[in-house]
């Protein structure tokens, strides 16, 4: 998420949820200080003390269904174990100990998986897990009545799963089926490489049914959150905490070393590196840009590098004004990236002309995005990553109708208060007044404020970004498809998804055609779809990128000892000590 949801730069996911109908369970604890007391839980980790992190916005939840925040990513990928995960040594087996891969009764290939669950998993409350609990949380991700966002992560592969979810069929066509106890078998509609990489997904994680059909909020409440994972839910505040408490059922639990880990809701980025420097705090990726450069050069507990994602603007593709071509390149061509990544932002984040970032390869092991001699970015789309093209950009908008911003009716930028995405939005502001004549207001809300506005349509520009839900283009690309999550509404036909998104855009398809194309063919062949995809979102402008994200974070050293982010930057922290 939106699993992807990415607090800019510091990777929030973005996206649309609802939010939890019932009150969650809370303690008496005051919370309005970020400070972590060590907590005993006697357990048989290494240490009584909890692992402190600062995960930034309060995640609006932790339901692996329904979930497509980073900040909530965080949290699922410490209560749940899925059946493989994703590591820096690449996927490795997890509740599953093996698979096997095979061809449908047409024949095909390498569409049909069967997964062997290992001996002897049980849930945190004891009960046995099995085979049945994956089915039913899969095809839970793909019924109509929960609606879930990140539903085209198996709509778009598993075979049966769209129509389910589109109303066209039932929970039976869902080719997903427990053969017993501990087997676990998936037809695919096509072969699909990174299959695995999907299934190491939070959306694809188990949860128990007697619990999950409680109603929404369950997974907020300690009673009813049973997990699977290397920790399970002990206390949940509002606006202050999560305590995870080391799940003595995992299956891995001998190599849990930590008693459990305190997760705070502090999205201040100065507040948040001030209690890193009071000890308070043993990891974050929440750090204010301004600070970055000193951080860099002074403190050996923060470490900053490429990551697998884009902050952008963007348009809603239905609204007055900004659904004009013109004005929405008129609009991209005004910013000064460079500006925004060396003097706001300043940890090591790159300007984007594009959407997917550098880091993403090519079948042929090459980046997605063509590089000088010395493996810098380059202009394409017309963006300058290292300057604004004033003049370009104010003959688009006077081709719109507004020469010199003239009757340029005043637009708001939505935004979410966290990290730095209230400089870089600032700094978007003046720019566009400066090189345009034109006026926008600012609008910050609350996350789970701003996923609701997002989900209603009713804004014109936002500033948001996306993450890597797997390392493949794929992730970025699939955002956009017309049963994708699309928050431009950016869509040639209805999705059951989104009913309320009736406004249809034609040229939507050929990126939709080139999209699936990419799903279903392999090599250079696919990298070719994968090109012509972007080129026709970005040829519409749909988005304006600002810049291709980094990893940044400090984690004391002196205090905890692990192995950093998964692959696709979130904190898997099983394998953490503490060793202060």
């Amino acid at each position: 998420m939106k699993a992807k949801n990415l607090v800019s730069m510091l990777l929030a996911g973005s996206m649309i949820l609802g939010l939890a109908a019932c009150a969650p369970t809370t303690s008496t604890e005051s919370s309005q200080t970020p400070a972590a007391e060590a907590t005993s839980t006697g357990g048989t980790g290494t240490s009584s003390d909890y692992l402190v992190y600062n995960v930034g916005e309060e995640p609006k939840t932790w339901d692996p269904q329904l979930n497509t925040s980073s900040m909530g990513g965080h949290v699922i990928l410490n209560l749940y174990d899925g059946l493989v995960r994703d590591t820096k040594d690449g996927i490795q087996m997890a509740s599953a100990e093996s698979y096997e891969l095979s061809a449908n009764a047409e024949g095909v290939e390498d569409t049909v998986y069967t997964f062997h669950l290992r001996d002897g998993l049980v849930w945190s409350d004891g009960e046995p897990v099995t085979a049945y609990d994956y089915e039913y949380a899969w095809k839970r991700a793909c019924s109509p009545e929960m609606a879930s966002p990140y539903a085209f992560l198996m709509t778009d592969y598993i075979k049966g799963a769209y129509d389910y979810f589109s109303g066209e069929g039932s929970a039976d066509d869902v080719a997903v089926k427990a053969l017993d106890d501990k087997t676990l078998q998936v037809e695919l509609i096509q072969p699909t490489a990174y299959f695995l990489n999907l299934v190491s997904w939070f959306t694809y994680m188990p949860c128990r049914e007697d619990m999950a059909s409680t109603g929404e909020g369950w997974e907020k409440d300690p009673a009813k959150c049973v997990t699977n994972g290397a920790f399970t839910l002990e206390e949940y505040q509002v606006g202050s905490h999560i305590l995870l408490k080391k799940n003595e059922n995992y299956w891995n639990a001998d190599n849990v070393n930590l008693a459990g880990v305190r997760i705070l809701f502090i999205s201040d980025a100065t507040t948040s590196l001030q209690g890193y420097e009071a000890g308070e705090i043993n990891v974050t990726s929440i750090l204010p840009g301004s600070e970055i450069p000193r951080l860099l050069a002074e403190d050996p507990n923060f470490s900053s590098e490429p990551a697998l994602g884009c902050t952008y603007l963007q348009f809603n593709m239905d609204a007055d004004v900004v659904n004009d071509l013109n004005v929405r390149k008129a609009l991209a061509l005004a910013i000064d990236r460079s500006m925004i990544t060396d003097q706001v932002l300043r940890d090591g984040a790159v300007p984007a002309a594009a959407f997917v970032a550098p880091t993403f390869k090519l079948s042929t092991g090459e980046s997605m995005r063509p590089l000088d001699e010395n493996g810098n970015v380059v202009e394409e789309y017309e963006i300058d990553p290292y300057s604004a093209k004033v003049e370009e950009a104010q003959e688009y908008l006077a081709a719109a109708g507004y020469p010199n911003g003239e009757g340029f009716p005043e637009l708001n930028i939505l935004y979410y208060d966290s990290g730095n995405n209230s400089l870089i939005v600032e700094a978007v502001q003046q720019m566009w007044q400066e090189n345009l004549g034109i006026h926008v207001n600012l609008q910050v809300q609350e996350y789970a404020v701003f996923t609701n506005t997002i989900n209603s349509g009713d804004w014109s520009i936002s500033f948001t970004g996306w993450s890597a839900d797997y390392n493949d283009p794929m992730t970025m690309l699939s955002l956009f498809t017309a049963e994708g999550l699309n928050d431009s509404r950016w869509r040639y036909k209805e999705y059951a998804g989104m009913p309320n998104d009736t406004t249809l855009n034609p040229e939507n398809e050929a990126y939709d055609t080139a999209v699936k194309m990419a799903a279903q063919t392999s090599g250079t062949e696919r990298d070719g779809y994968l090109k012509e995809a972007e080129d026709v979102l970005m040829e519409n402008m749909v988005i304006c990128p600002i810049n291709y994200t980094t990893y940044t974070q400090v984690i004391d050293h002196s205090k905890v000892s692990g192995p950093g982010r998964t692959p696709v930057g979130q904190w898997d922290f099983q394998y953490f000590t503490m060793v202060g």
